[in-house]
């Protein structure tokens, strides 16, 4: 090779080293660790030299390459003090593989936060500001042994939703932590936080039991707080709950609730980490429950809601279920259930009635964290605030999935407790219960806060009626024409407002229903529009059979039922308005031979109209003469009143007259509607002359026309006043009402 050659050849094999160490120089720079990056999380925690004891954890978990690459981790590590005094605690003198690997996992949270980011909750939409106490765990429950419902041993899974199970999910544990920013937000402080964790000082930087001694270490993957106490993952709801033997009568009807279904995924993980072959069930709760009791996650209404919410549970004692099974089983034990023990009862009672079951046990879950000064402010997952106090707790825990009180008194659920509660219990009003819920009619009398009177409907009336419930036709279960039962249910449900119940058995009175009817009590007896239609004395009122109270007012048992009438209103005019004594005579005698307002045939009165309520207010007779004197009235030769005239004025007088004493509302003395309110009767321009209600109570209703005179409605004893018809109330009057126009 030439000398000028080989010279070439230098100086390019020269030229190209440097080049490539240019090269590398800027790749270094650009993509290399930068010297002010902090030390990963193992190999900070290394450093300090007093994690020993976490640090051989995490060689023992595995986890040692995780910690010390890349990622982005929250870590909550205890210190070997921390350590020395959890194997005090424990009695141990050294920690297992399976325990280091749940203090490491159940110490790591998801996304290196610090201590300012840690109370916000991340969304989908973003970040929401101090809501958030709880992240998601790298630990979680596996496989592990349970027994199904036929009492064979199988290899289990809990579910991971509430009423399904995924999976893709692992179902993990979350870690609690309580900040300034949070509990400002949730309205709570150190009393609820040592409610739960009396051994330990709220400083406002605590994770569970543990206190932050030292935070915001950043590091290469994540954020390290240090604490002085070793995390271990809490048990669930129902882990907790299958442990306890106290609660023992309460598993066994959330038991009634859960199904085991085979999961070909988990199994064939099962398999090949351990290389058996036994197949792997979930364990799922049904969905009508509030919740399902091994759901680490929360609603998953949003990936990340664990963060800002967890359940809670009122756990009844064994001894608070068997106080409140008699509630339950009162009406079943003697003659539906075989004799035994209450938890075998109650397990035949879910055979039959299994939506009382359902009640009792949804009475005690609450979707959302009742903090412990926060009893009477949540509502159950039924919508009830709870009935139970501070002072019936006798266990509470914080666990992972929820908060638990057990409780010595079990929740007086109110679809036992008000009025609805007695129909809903007793299997003789099986058909009305079911026809309150089809119908819509539960919710009102169920509420506690809502005072009504019930007067419930047997099965075997309501059959005899034409009515029946099959739950084989689960769009029409109630069969039988639906208008007239809703009527008759409506007829039975008595709204108190704010009234106390009645004195049924000594007083007399008007109450309205429901759908604006009245019906009468009167010393032990009820009355109603259609009962008071039938021609014999003794069935005109229907004797009370007993009265039961509840917490919103009381049932009232009568022994039949109280009927509407579908009588025209003239019909109950005519009853006392057609011999010449009769209080209403002049009334109907002037309404009878009006053929603008009255059809002889149908005994329809124009203007008003089937299904609109009404109050006619009938003069007397004395009183009708008077207007007659007066001119609002034809009137004969000799001054007395003119009932058939034929001239056209005439006429119209008495059509104008009829007309401004009936107004568009049904008025008793029930003390409660006053007001003023428009008759039937209209001037040319179509606007409606008015009549006002001045004076309502038990005893007076006073009313004013619109000339400012007063009239009295007549409520003694032998006046015709509070008489019931279709929707309208016929009331006496001492005078009569003027118009002008």
């Amino acid at each position: 090779m030439s000398k000028i050659l080989q010279q070439s050849l230098f100086v390019l094999l020269t030229f190209v080293i440097v080049l490539s160490s240019c090269r590398k120089k800027e790749f270094d720079e650009f993509y290399g660790r930068p010297e002010t990056l902090a030390d990963p999380i193992y190999q900070q925690l290394q450093a300090k030299g007093n994690f020993t004891k976490f640090l051989e954890c995490i060689d023992k978990s595995g986890y040692k390459e995780t910690l010390s690459a890349a990622g982005s981790w929250t870590v909550f590590a205890p210190t070997d003090e921390a350590f020395a005094l959890y194997l005090k605690e424990n009695n141990l003198t050294e920690i297992s593989a399976d325990q280091a690997s749940a203090i490491v996992r159940y110490s790591m949270t998801y996304d290196g936060e610090k201590i300012e980011r840690l109370s916000d909750n991340l969304t989908a939409r973003g970040f929401v500001k101090n809501s958030g106490f709880r992240r998601r765990t790298v630990f979680y429950d596996f496989v592990y042994d349970g027994i199904d419902n036929d009492g064979r041993s199988i290899k289990v899974i809990a579910a991971n939703r509430n009423g399904s199970y995924l999976s893709t999910d692992f179902n993990n544990k979350n870690l609690p932590y309580f900040l300034p920013p949070f509990m400002t937000f949730a309205g709570i402080g150190a009393t609820d936080y040592n409610y739960f964790f009396p051994g330990t000082e709220y400083t406002g930087k605590n994770v569970g039991p543990a206190k932050i001694t030292e935070q915001d270490i950043v590091a290469e993957n994540g954020v390290i707080h240090i604490i002085d106490r070793v995390l271990t993952p809490p048990q669930s709801i129902d882990q907790y709950i299958t442990a306890k033997t106290q609660y023992s009568a309460f598993k066994s009807l959330l038991d009634k609730y859960v199904s085991y279904s085979i999961n070909t995924d988990i199994s064939h993980r099962y398999q090949v980490l351990t290389g058996k072959s036994d197949n792997v069930y979930a364990k799922i709760y049904s969905g009508v429950l509030g919740f399902s009791p091994n759901n680490e996650n929360y609603l998953k209404l949003d990936a990340n809601d664990a963060q800002a919410g967890m359940y809670t549970i009122f756990a009844p004692t064994d001894a608070a279920v068997e106080a409140y099974s008699k509630v339950l089983l009162k009406y079943y034990a003697k003659n539906r259930l075989q004799p035994g023990n209450y938890k075998a009862q109650l397990s035949e009672l879910y055979a039959l009635r299994p939506d009382i079951i359902r009640d009792f046990v949804n009475s005690h879950f609450y979707t959302v964290p009742v903090w412990p000064g926060k009893f009477s402010t949540v509502n159950s997952f039924l919508g009830e605030v709870t009935k139970l106090s501070p002072s019936n707790v006798v266990d509470k825990q914080f666990l992972s999935n929820g908060l638990l009180y057990g409780v010595s008194t079990a929740q007086n659920a109110n679809s036992f407790s008000t009025v609805y509660g007695k129909v809903n219990l007793d299997p003789t009003f099986y058909i009305m219960k079911q026809a309150l819920d089809v119908l819509g009619y539960t919710i009102p009398i169920k509420t506690a806060s809502l005072k009504y009177v019930i007067v419930p409907i047997p099965d075997a009336t309501l059959v005899s009626l034409g009515f029946s419930y099959d739950p084989f036709f689960p769009t029409a279960p109630i069969r039988g024409d639906l208008t007239i039962l809703r009527r008759l249910l409506q007829t039975h449900i008595i709204p108190l407002g704010d009234r106390a119940v009645p004195n049924f058995t000594t007083a007399a009175g008007i109450l309205e229903t429901s759908n604006g009817e009245y019906i009468k009590y009167n010393r032990g007896v009820l009355s109603s529009a259609g009962t008071e239609d039938l021609a014999a004395t003794g069935d005109k009122t229907i004797p009370i059979d007993s009265i039961t109270t509840a917490v919103n007012g009381a049932d009232v048992y009568a022994t039949r039922v109280l009927a509407y009438t579908a009588l025209p209103v003239s019909k109950h005019i005519e009853k006392y308005g057609t011999a010449t004594t009769d209080p209403y005579y002049s009334f109907f005698q002037f309404l009878k031979n009006n053929v603008t307002l009255y059809n002889a045939t149908t005994g329809a009165i124009q203007g008003v109209s089937d299904g609109s309520f009404y109050s006619v207010f009938i003069p007397t007779n004395a009183a009708i003469q008077a207007a007659v004197t007066a001119g609002l009235l034809p009137k004969l030769a000799n001054g007395l009143p003119n009932y058939a005239p034929t001239d056209a004025l005439d006429i119209s007088k008495v059509s104008k007259f009829i007309q401004y004493h009936i107004i568009k509302n049904s008025v008793a003395s029930d003390g409660q509607k006053t007001g003023t309110f428009e008759s039937l009767l209209k001037d040319e321009s179509g606007d409606a002359a008015k009549v006002t209600v001045a004076i309502n109570t038990t005893t007076s209703i006073i009313l004013r026309d619109v000339t400012n005179a007063t009239v009295n409605v007549l409520l003694g004893a032998n006046d015709r006043s509070n008489v019931l018809s279709n929707r309208t109330v016929i009331h006496q009057i001492n005078s009569y009402l003027k118009y002008q126009f």
